[in-house]
Parts: structure tokens; C-alpha cells; sequence
């Protein structure tokens, strides 16, 4: 469902790119690109198939980490 490429459409009404996407520790985690504006960004996590925006800074840290290092490195 939050495939890398798939376009989805959120309830902010635009269109986000999946850039990436990761499990860790049990938690899948969305790094999403809004196709009409490059700098609106979305760091968040799966919740029962819903996307929660990361507001935690020590996680949303740690993730924007772990995305940088996945885009990097394949």
C-alpha cells in the first residue's frame, strides 16, 4: 500500500510522492513528498494504515537519519 512511487492522496487535500518507507522495530515508517510543492514533507508512521505525522523530536531525528542513510546508500 505505501509502495516507493505511489502517489497518495491525504486529507490536506494534495498529492504526496512515497519516497521511502522502512520498518524498525516493529514500526513502519513513510518519508513522503508532496508532488505540487518539493518542500512540503512528510516524516511519518503507520498506525492501523493511517499516516501519523512525527512530532517527536528524538524520533523524528533518529528517522529523517535513517531515511537519509537508505536514499544514500541505494
Amino acid at each position: 500500500m505505501f509502495e516507493k512511487g505511489k502517489i497518495l492522496d491525504l486529507e490536506d487535500d494534495n498529492q504526496y510522492c512515497v519516497v521511502d518507507t522502512f520498518n524498525d522495530n516493529g514500526t513502519t515508517y513513510v518519508y513522503l513528498v508532496d508532488i505540487n510543492n518539493n518542500s512540503n514533507i512528510i516524516y511519518g508512521k503507520l498506525d492501523k494504515d493511517e499516516i501519523v505525522e512525527l512530532d517527536n523530536p528524538n524520533e523524528l531525528e533518529r528517522v529523517i537519519k535513517i531515511v537519509n542513510d537508505d536514499l544514500h546508500n541505494n
